[in-house]
């Protein structure tokens, strides 16, 4: 083995590598720990292991899995994985809204229309949200549906158990359809909670500790409100006694603190919910319960862009598969596709969703977007197309370059190539790229990493041939390349991406 090479002055200081990070080195780090040769950096160490709840996706039962829900699953999957990887204890929590009053909408709107238990079965979702949508208009012209609605919440609010198993088979078919989606995007959850977990009951003692310290206002309607900023108040409790939001949500916090004792709670929620969780904070600070300030809301802007074919409510579902069918056409389209059948379609699955996760996460938490199939399923540019492509071209040269790989192969070639000292330079910032990226909760920093390196790859790939180079030369490129394949996979897998060998 000769010496370790030094990257020369001038690259190390353009792409900020740790000077004298030897060029050897790098590439038999990643070569050796394929699966995570991050774990002995000398930066991530500083890093201390901790308790992680990462609370996120949490749709709301019998209801569609809209883009806010979406947005959501994509950067709560992206933050847990990025955790684990660090070598934290993650705990992956889904807390469904599976408790209001919609639930007597869905059992109103059931009766009336006589629909049956079968009937719900086909396209669970679908089916309760028309019916949750009919009671809605029913509603809005009959203020008895509403009162009906409200009696039937209050109802399994207090315990009465023909109510509440009507609403566990409501709850049940709805969280069997939607593990359907959570499958299709790769996303599974430790824990499943819900707003049930936390009735009346269950909020009552908190409701109780509020009072005693002189939290709560009864206002003239009968509600009970909080002031959690000078002027702004909120209710905590309905002039019926029923539970609300909020003090579900201070109850269900004081319950993850009890059971899971975190170092760090992440709530991956949409900006509109700010002033929710200002009260939810503001609430459990002033109940003295110290390890309020380890709990964030961890915001995000709008998807804009995306709706129906018909312009009405979009499902998931139908967006995943709108996304294949156009991925599919495309490679009908295109010459050097190598998949067909089956397996063309788990392709296309799979580059659809890369398509709307990497569209995603190159964006700042904060900024709203506008989505665009056409522009974010391009196999050109700056798109999840384009880094699984690079993949692909990666996987397809060490199949096909003649040279099998060596662990031991000479590096001294590559010293003199700027195309593959600008690779193994990149290669080396992924450990800075992931402490950025914990530091700051923003995956985009991730993301645009990947982009530099899937440009750098596809620079080298043009000027550094394999086949057909003297034996050490191409032992030393190859190197270079399933290292950057390495590297770009642990990339993609961080954002919940399966990279592809070939499209």
């Amino acid at each position: 083995m000769p010496s370790f090479l030094t990257l020369p002055v001038n690259l190390i200081r353009d792409l900020k590598l740790p000077a004298g990070e030897p060029c050897c080195e790098v590439l038999q780090n990643v070569l050796k720990q394929p699966s995570n040769f991050w774990h002995q950096s000398d930066l991530l160490s500083l890093i201390p292991k901790q308790s992680v709840v990462v609370e996120f996706s949490s749709p709301n039962i019998a209801k569609p899995f809209h883009v806010g829900h979406l947005r959501s699953t994509i950067l709560g999957g992206c933050l847990s994985r990025m955790h684990a990887a660090l070598g934290h204890h993650v705990i992956r929590l889904n807390y469904l809204g599976d408790w209001g009053t919609q639930f007597g909408l869905l059992k109103y709107g059931c009766d009336a229309r006589s629909i049956t238990r079968s009937d719900l079965l086909e396209d669970p979702i679908k089916k309760l949200y028309e019916v949750y949508v009919w009671a809605n208009k029913q509603a809005e012209t009959d203020p008895n549906v509403h009162a009906e609605a409200s009696q039937l919440f209050s109802r399994m609010e207090h315990g009465d158990e023909q109510a509440l198993e009507q609403w566990r088979f409501f709850r049940d078919i709805s969280v069997k359809d939607l593990n359907k989606t959570y499958k299709r995007l790769g996303i599974s959850f430790d824990e499943y909670h819900g707003e049930s977990d936390y009735p009346a009951a269950s909020c009552a003692a908190i409701l109780r500790q509020m009072e005693d310290c002189g939290l709560l206002e009864l206002h003239e309607d009968g509600r009970k409100m909080y002031e959690f900023t000078p002027g702004r108040k909120v209710t905590v409790v309905k002039s019926d006694g029923s539970s609300i939001y909020l003090s579900r949500d201070i109850a269900a916090a004081v319950d993850r603190y009890q059971k899971f004792g975190f170092d760090h709670h992440y709530y991956v929620v949409d900006m509109t919910q700010i002033d929710h969780f200002r009260a939810l904070f503001s609430a459990l600070t002033a109940l003295q319960y110290p390890w309020a300030r380890r709990m964030r809301h961890v915001r995000f802007g709008r998807i804009k862009g995306l709706s129906s074919r018909k312009g009405s409510t979009l499902f998931l579902s139908d967006l995943l598969d709108d996304g294949r069918k156009l991925m599919m056409k495309q490679q009908t389209q295109t010459s050097t596709t190598l998949v067909s059948g089956n397996d063309a379609v788990a392709a296309a699955d799979a580059l659809a969703l890369s398509a709307i996760v990497v569209a995603d996460l190159r964006q700042r938490r904060h900024r709203d977007y506008d989505f665009s199939w056409q522009a974010a399923l391009r196999s050109t540019g700056d798109t999840g197309v384009r880094l699984q492509y690079t993949h692909c071209r990666l996987v397809q040269l060490e199949q096909n370059c003649g040279v099998a790989l060596n662990l031991d192969a000479q590096l001294q070639s590559l010293a003199s190539e700027p195309a593959a000292l600008a690779c193994v330079a990149l290669i080396a910032k992924y450990e800075e790229i992931l402490y950025e990226f914990h530091e700051s909760l923003e995956p985009y920093i991730l993301v645009s990493y990947l982009f530099k390196l899937s440009h750098s790859i596809n620079k080298a790939l043009y000027k550094l041939k394999v086949r057909d180079a003297p034996r050490d030369v191409a032992e030393a490129r190859l190197a270079l390349f399933v290292a950057a394949r390495h590297t770009l996979a642990a990339g993609l897998t961080l954002l919940g991406l399966q990279p592809l060998d070939k499209m």
